[in-house]
């Protein structure tokens, strides 16, 4: 079995199901069913579809349990049956990015659905070009897929391929604005606030520090810089601080007397060690300049 390799941003596809013509790039095709019944008054109705992995979509059409595309093309294949159908190639597509080559044929596949009208007179559910474009999924195609899907879920494996995807990519201000449109009055309620909290448990927030270094770099200091921060405040920032901290015992060598700290800077502010010298300390079993040993201890 050939080791599978990746290719594409907005959709990834194995190359394996690919076909790479060289000079030309990545080879795509926009393809049509049409059935063949005379006498009936679908005869001559056709589908219009588009991939960059025709063989694997041709198997796909052959076993008649497999769910295929939308719902009108699905029932229709239920009616009449798969081999009353018969398959051209309607146009070749190549590009050496697959990401291209895929908007190359959408645009395709909706200039022959218009032009052989298999939206409305044929067994396109939608117009093409984006997928579902100009058509609303109904509860019924809702259903079906999701019965399709089952219990799937992406392995983790999957996820983290389309967590590194989006590494990099910026939404455009048009996007924010519409993100920014559609949430404005919105509150969040406590599910999901806990689900929120119980997904970020043992990470780092990333995100809201990068936010917070870049706001640090355009307005200079911290956001409390000038202000008189609340009490309340003050004692959550207190309170995570001594829960992520690392509690120390600070040990007075003269006569070996010793205190416990719920963070190092608790204890630096106690013995006036600075933590870097307090840090050493625990790491090489040192004596501070102050007279202190320090140990990391476990936290009650």
């Amino acid at each position: 079995m050939k080791k599978k390799e990746y290719v594409g941003v907005k959709k990834r596809y194995d190359k394996n199901h690919l076909r790479w013509v060289d000079g030309k790039g990545w080879e795509g095709v926009v393809y049509k069913y049409t059935l063949n019944k005379p006498g009936d008054p679908k005869d001559g109705w056709s589908y219009i579809g588009e991939t960059p992995e025709e063989t694997v979509r041709r198997s796909k059409w052959e076993i008649a349990e497999n769910k295929y595309a939308g719902q009108k093309i699905a029932t229709a294949r239920e009616t009449f049956g798969i081999k009353m159908f018969s398959y051209t190639v309607l146009e070749t597509l190549y590009d050496p990015d697959i990401d291209k080559l895929v908007e190359k044929l959408e645009k395709r596949e909706a200039h022959y659905i218009s032009k052989y009208d298999s939206n409305k007179h044929g067994f396109n559910s939608n117009k093409g070009g984006t997928g579902r474009k100009g058509q609303k999924i109904s509860q019924e195609e809702i259903d079906r897929r999701n019965e399709a899907r089952g219990d799937f879920h992406h392995t983790d494996a999957t996820k983290q391929r389309i967590s590194q995807s989006q590494i990099g990519r910026k939404q455009s201000d048009e996007a924010k604005a519409k993100i920014s449109a559609g949430n404005k009055g919105k509150k969040r309620t406590e599910a999901m606030n806990k689900a929120q909290s119980d997904r970020m448990k043992g990470k780092v927030p990333t995100a809201a520090t990068e936010a917070a270094k870049e706001w640090v770099k355009q307005n200079g200091g911290s956001y409390w810089k000038g202000k008189k921060m609340p009490e309340e405040a003050r004692a959550k920032i207190k309170a995570v601080q001594q829960a992520n901290g690392t509690a120390v015992r600070a040990i007075k060598v003269i006569d070996g007397s010793s205190e416990d700290f719920p963070t190092m800077l608790d204890a630096s502010k106690k013995t006036g060690d600075g933590t870097g010298s307090v840090k050493y300390s625990i790491e090489h079993g040192s004596t501070t300049k102050r007279g202190y040993k320090y140990e990391q201890i476990a936290k009650p």
